[in-house]
């Protein structure tokens, strides 16, 4: 009776301490998930963009957005980017992106969830997701008639993207994740906030590898192939459930959403190319550097350019080593002219 009592006492330790751990490893998720930032000071009017600030209404929570439209060319409405942002940031960190896309004849909106910069509410993934419905509902109504739109999600923001996929994607013509994570469990346990042995125990609160299989349309991945918080490897994992199109490029840009920081047309070229005419690279795994190859083919140009002109220099040069100059007309005698005979000269003196 008394082993019986002792071997209760362990079971129920054991499922308290099973229950308590996961409790654990669930609040543990959800640290650093969502790290909510205030609004910066700038906004596109410092850097001479026009814009207008836009209301979300989502539940009881308004959302505050940022519209930067582009120039309409020959009277087609440009196409439109809904960016989600990434974690510990605001909207006013993103004002270079928008310029960018500005500047490339993208037009976008980029918003703020719920506890971010001056939204109201309060910040967790599920706000997030809810915020991003909300969101594409504005965009897709405010991006112009006949825009072409594209959702675009960073770290983070690629995470909302797919938790929230059901109901955006009827409102955009595709979707871009740059930066993504296969799931918010195995980023905490790359992180240590999770132990690995527990993992398994723990309902993932954002499994991106699951949503994925729910896309239905177009997809670019963009990740970077030395991505120091979530590796390519996740990226290959959530692009490969998609059933829709799909391509995943690697960029050579070092470091996490490292390519936010570029504004060379050239490193974002798959992403410049989907949103204007929806161009997916031919091959699902594109591992091409735009900028490289610009890069070797102006060196090439050059050494060409750099050959011609000695190949060319030296055909200006005589077989005798003298440089050829303009032919002269022989001189010519004049047949009246008379040879003077010599003058003797008179004897030195001794």
């Amino acid at each position: 009776m008394k082993g019986f009592g002792i071997f209760l006492l362990i079971v129920l330790v054991l499922v308290g301490l099973g229950f308590g751990g996961r409790a654990y490893a669930r609040h543990a998720m959800y640290t650093r998930a969502v790290t909510p930032e205030r609004l910066g000071a700038v906004t596109p009017a410092n850097a001479g963009l026009p814009f207008s600030r836009v209301a979300v209404e989502t539940g009881d929570r308004t959302l505050i957005g940022w519209w930067v439209r582009a120039r309409a060319d020959s009277g087609t409405t440009p196409p439109a980017v809904l960016f989600l942002h990434g974690n510990a940031s605001s909207i006013s960190d993103y004002v270079a992106l928008q310029k960018f896309f500005y500047r490339q004849g993208i037009s976008s909106l980029v918003f703020d969830y719920s506890g971010f910069g001056a939204s109201g509410g309060s910040p967790s993934l599920q706000n997030a997701v809810a915020d991003a419905a909300s969101a594409a509902r504005v965009f897709e109504d405010s991006a112009g008639k006949g825009a072409r739109k594209i959702a675009m999600g960073s770290a983070l923001g690629a995470t909302v993207l797919m938790q929230a996929i059901d109901s955006v994607q009827p409102h955009v013509d595709g979707v871009i994740i740059e930066g993504v994570t296969a799931s918010v469990g195995d980023a905490a346990v790359r992180d240590g906030r999770i132990p690995r042995l527990v993992a398994p125990l723990v309902e993932d609160i954002a499994d991106n590898v699951s949503a994925a299989q729910r896309v239905k349309v177009p997809l670019l991945a963009v990740h970077s192939y030395a991505d120091d918080r979530f590796p390519f490897e996740d990226a290959q994992r959530v692009v490969a459930a998609v059933p829709a199109q799909y391509s995943l490029v690697r960029h050579w840009r070092k470091g996490h959403s490292s390519l936010l920081a570029s504004r060379r047309p050239c490193d974002w070229e798959p992403v410049l190319r989907f949103v204007k005419v929806g161009a997916l690279p031919p091959a699902r795994l594109d591992t091409i550097d735009q900028c490289a190859v610009e890069a070797r083919l102006a060196e090439a140009a050059a050494q060409k350019a750099a050959a011609d002109k000695q190949a060319a220099q030296r055909a200006a040069v005589t077989p005798a080593g003298s440089t050829a100059t303009s032919a002269q007309p022989p001189a010519t005698r004049n047949p009246t002219t008379t040879k003077k005979p010599a003058t003797k000269r008179p004897p030195a003196s001794r």
